[in-house]
């Protein structure tokens, strides 16, 4: 395997799953939302990022009674709608803003906060 191969290989592994397409507004289930819109994939099924792509990345912990405290409703929606990226530029997740409908976007952060509650 040439460097530049096995450079590109280390670069996908790492980087964040590409956002699905945009989500059918008629979508409201807040499950299916967190599972077309591919959060499962870093984040998990039960929301504590313990997945290759999670621990890779550092996604949150959602259950986490410390995340839950530091991070308000209005913060989550926020990351959904616009992504993170990490001091250097780089897209750790991508934003949905065009993916997902203003309500879609609400419904999902309520379903992201719940995890803290189970």
């Amino acid at each position: 395997m040439t460097l530049a191969a096995l450079a590109l290989s280390v670069a996908f592994q790492q980087a964040p799953t590409a956002p699905p397409d945009r989500i059918a507004p008629t979508v409201h289930d807040p499950k299916e939302l967190y599972t077309r819109a591919k959060c499962v994939t870093c984040h998990g099924e039960d929301g504590r990022g313990d997945t290759d792509k999670g621990r890779k990345l550092e996604a949150p912990d959602f259950t986490s009674a410390k995340w839950s405290k530091e991070t308000s409703d209005k913060e989550i929606r926020e990351t959904i709608r616009n992504g993170v990226k990490d001091k250097k530029g780089k897209v750790r997740m991508p934003g949905y803003r065009t993916k997902l409908t203003p309500g879609q976007i609400k419904e999902l952060g309520a379903y992201v906060r719940a995890f803290a509650n189970k």
